[in-house]
């Protein structure tokens, strides 16, 4: 969806559909209708502004229902965007207005809000020539961090894009997961979209009022193993230092928080900053689990830097930790960004090929 041609709004970021300014049928809210379509919509536009903008303090449930906490979040954005407030949007409302400036690009919206533009990376350089001043390890968990941040909004919109599939988004999603010509379907795209909004729903709790709520979900790991640049914990639903997961590695007993990514020091040695975004996304992959309740767990079948990366089947793909983080880096840093970075130069070809990925919309020419 989009705004009308004489709006000073142009493309909607969350599908490639010219739109309205009209997104919901009917009134939502205090005696509104309260289709379960348009409130989902509306709980998914509040659930994406800020809390310090008038966005809910807690993520809402996008279940299409009006409770007490949608009606509550409905009354706190008006509050903050309208001097006469009346707990309802309606569909021509100021208030739906006033929600899709920060859905859509503007002049009015900063660079940088809700992923669109300025992200850390999103158009890789050449790396310096200079080796760069090691990071300790409080440096790299707060960039660790940064990143999961940049991360929410990202995720955010790429719900959207799987959840509307349009030809355009299922022929980038072929690009990613195709293999000998078995297309991907509408079933995967609704099983990755399954995937996405899990690791959403954990980066958003880490994120919650927009400071890093959850202490354990970024560590460092001193003693790493010199080749592990970043390992994860499984398990855990609290996100907690005091929940933890205990496992053998290597005949080693480990007793660690759940649901934690650890960086070794080796992390700070990537040659580009998109590589470390592509390190920390793959490891939330591995947060998808059982213990999320999904039914999903996503494992490791290939590597990049392995050379039958790209033809290992379907469904091995759409349970690889790998395969996941390269679709949603490149919709987080474009496909510019992607093809430039040196671990990838192996696929260039593969993914510098359309659709592709530019200032956060999918291309295809």
């Amino acid at each position: 969806m989009s705004l009308v041609a004489h709006s000073s709004f142009r493309t909607c970021f969350f599908c490639s559909h010219e739109a309205t300014d009209k997104p919901i049928s009917a009134a939502v809210g205090k005696g509104g209708a309260n289709k379960k379509s348009d409130v989902k919509l509306v709980q998914a536009f509040l659930n994406s502004v800020p809390p310090d903008d008038g966005g809910p303090d807690l993520l809402l449930a996008e279940d299409g229902l009006i409770g007490p906490k949608t009606q509550a979040a409905i009354d706190k954005f008006q509050s903050e965007v309208l001097s006469r407030p009346d707990g309802r949007i309606d569909p021509h409302g100021p208030t739906i207005k006033a929600l899709t400036k920060f859905i859509c690009e503007s002049e009015d919206v900063p660079a940088g809000r809700l992923g669109l533009d300025g992200r850390p990376g999103q158009a890789a350089g050449t790396p310096s020539t200079t080796p760069p001043k090691p990071q300790t390890g409080d440096q790299m968990v707060a960039e660790g961090k940064q990143i999961l941040k940049d991360l929410e909004r990202t995720l955010m919109m790429l719900r959207f894009k799987l959840l509307h599939q349009t030809p355009t988004t299922m022929a980038w999603l072929n690009k990613h997961f195709e293999t000998a010509k078995v297309k991907v379907t509408s079933s995967d795209a609704a099983f990755l979209l399954k995937i996405v909004s899990a690791i959403h729903f954990q980066v958003s709790r880490a994120n919650a009022f927009g400071a890093q709520g959850i202490d354990s979900i970024i560590m460092f790991d001193p003693k790493a193993d010199p080749g592990v640049i970043a390992w994860t914990v499984r398990g855990g639903d609290k996100l907690s230092t005091k929940q933890f997961q205990i496992y053998v590695d290597k005949g080693v007993t480990i007793k660690a928080p759940g649901h934690t990514v650890f960086l070794g020091p080796i992390f700070t040695n990537q040659p580009a900053p998109v590589e470390k975004q592509w390190t920390v996304i793959h490891e939330m992959c591995h947060f998808v689990g059982p213990r999320d309740n999904t039914g999903i767990e996503i494992n490791d079948n290939a590597y990049a830097f392995q050379g039958h990366f790209l033809g290992i089947g379907k469904w091995f793909k759409l349970h690889n930790a790998e395969s996941i983080a390269l679709m949603i880096l490149e919709f987080a840093v474009g496909t510019a960004a992607i093809v430039a970075t040196p671990r990838l130069k192996t696929f260039k070809g593969h993914f510098d090929q359309f659709p592709k990925v530019v200032n956060g919309e999918i291309v295809t020419g």
